[in-house]
């Protein structure tokens, strides 16, 4: 039987790594995108930014070429800037979109005209609860997730006659190296300074105590090989229940709860 052909943005941390992986125990060819070196046994890895569509065309064009196809693409690459709105740099807020938004879309741009040739793939997004829960201080995190799962959403009804399966996988805390990764600029306006460093550490606390990142991967593994993948699935059964609570709330309440919660 022919082996699958996965390709994972971000592949060499966090859930990156962990689905890696699993698709290779699970005998798939394993294909990654990132900024940085990665030598791993058994996975294609090419350096390059997601950001820039010269570089996304380059990486699909070299996998095409080596193995024919690209079965699934999971865009996972993404990183989160933590800060009020009013003291983020254009440049800084710019950078979160860049990678997150565009940097699917520009994936998916490159993967889709030879899905679309063999009428067959899959597009698994790796979104967030903060796609569905506006984040105070990570306000451009959850702009970036939302419009992500919006723009997918609009692709699932294009692609419908193509065959090509399109999922949001929604995690909510888990223990990953995105904690420390995490990019804060320095605060200094007292408007925000100590409610920042507070909401800063309560969300660290939550993350380090979350799940574990193998979690997503075996959730993204099953995904991939349903036969009728799910438009949406949340992980993580805390911020599910949370997520379903927040819609069914009034805005006021809503809004209430958020600065009770991450902003007071």
């Amino acid at each position: 039987m022919e082996k699958q052909v996965v390709l994972i943005t971000g592949e060499t941390r966090g859930f990156g790594l962990e689905m890696t992986k699993v698709f290779l125990k699970h005998n798939y060819v394993v294909c990654g995108i990132s900024r940085s070196e990665f030598n791993y046994e058994g996975v294609y890895h090419q350096i390059g930014d997601i950001s820039k569509e010269e570089d996304c065309h380059r990486c699909v064009k070299n996998i095409i070429e080596k193995y024919g196809k690209v079965d699934i693409l999971i865009n996972n690459a993404g990183f989160g800037i933590f800060g009020p709105v009013e003291e983020t740099s254009l440049e800084r807020a710019r950078s979160q979109i860049d990678v997150t938004f565009f940097g699917a879309y520009l994936m998916a741009k490159s993967v889709l005209p030879y899905m679309r040739e063999r009428k067959n793939g899959r597009i698994i997004n790796i979104s967030s609860i903060g796609g569905v829960i506006p984040l105070p201080y990570q306000a451009f995190y959850s702009a970036s997730k939302c419009a992500m799962d919006m723009l997918f959403d609009a692709m699932r009804a294009e692609l419908y006659p193509y065959s090509i399966q399109i999922t949001s996988v929604k995690p909510g805390d888990s223990n990953t190296s995105f904690t420390e990764n995490r990019v804060c600029d320095k605060v200094t306006n007292p408007a925000y300074k100590s409610q920042t460093e507070r909401s800063l550490r309560s969300v660290s606390n939550d993350e380090k105590k979350g799940f574990s990142p193998s979690v997503v991967a075996l959730k993204v593994y099953k995904i991939a090989n349903k036969k009728r993948a799910p438009y949406s699935v949340s992980v993580g059964g805390k911020d599910k229940m949370l997520s379903f609570i927040y819609k069914l709330l009034p805005k006021r309440i809503r809004n209430y709860l958020l600065y009770k919660i991450y902003a007071k």
